[in-house]
């Protein structure tokens, strides 16, 4: 074979075998890494300013989610105790919220969303509505609605996450259903949070020591979760 003729065989072999190497170095397959965690900011539900009675469920139920999201790895609850100062000042005079005031909150935080919620009474049965509003104007807010008497909600709240985990295309959590908070449960706290930060009464700072030594005994991270340390040394992480 005369010369110029090999040169153009070792060429063209050349040229054949460049495609081949470029895809076998571009199809490795490169691990999946393992979603971060969610960061959430629950804020106080929305309630009428006409039902009164319906007032303490308004900080039930940012309390109960606050507890539910203790089982879940991939959910990253911003401590209550930070939230609610926030809170105070976006909701303003009416005490509800907006999903752009919402947005406004969970970017204040860092978040990467916030839960907001309503509850609205009817004749014999509430009606309970949880907003995931997100951060970023670019993504699509989340809703979960559910209807019926008030203490059938404990177990709703796990449910809201985990659809709304499942529409992050995330892994739902297994709750623990055979000891599930109820919102009556949770009253007492409730009206010591309201309390505590003046939601809607006079703000009493201070005065929640009776109830958070009885969280401490019952549910340490939920009280942490609550009440600021600076305000309560005994909820100070020990050493």
């Amino acid at each position: 074979m005369r010369p110029g003729i090999l040169l153009s065989a070792s060429l063209m072999l050349l040229l054949l075998l460049q495609p081949a190497c470029f895809f076998s170095k571009k199809s490795k397959i490169e691990a999946v890494s393992t979603p971060s965690s969610v960061r959430i900011a629950l804020l106080p539900f929305n309630v009428s300013a006409e039902n009164k009675d319906l007032r303490w469920a308004a900080l039930a139920a940012p309390i109960l989610m606050a507890k539910t999201a203790e089982q879940a790895k991939n959910l990253e609850i911003i401590p209550i105790w930070e939230t609610m100062p926030i809170a105070i000042n976006n909701a303003g005079a009416t005490r509800t919220f907006t999903a752009e005031s919402a947005a406004n909150i969970a970017n204040w935080l860092s978040a990467k969303w916030s839960v907001m919620g309503e509850l609205i009474s009817g004749k014999n049965e509430v009606t309970i509505i949880i907003d995931f509003i997100p951060a970023k104007s670019s993504l699509i807010p989340f809703r979960y609605l559910k209807t019926g008497k008030l203490d059938s909600f404990g177990s709703g709240f796990c449910d809201a996450y985990n659809q709304f985990l499942r529409y992050l295309v995330a892994s739902p959590f297994q709750p623990n259903r055979s000891n599930v908070a109820t919102m009556a449960s949770v009253k007492s706290i409730a009206e010591a949070l309201d309390r505590e930060y003046g939601w809607f009464v006079e703000a009493q700072p201070g005065k929640a020591q009776e109830v958070i030594n009885d969280l401490l005994h019952s549910d340490g991270p939920l009280a942490r979760s609550l009440f600021s340390s600076a305000v309560y040394p005994a909820l100070a992480p020990t050493k």
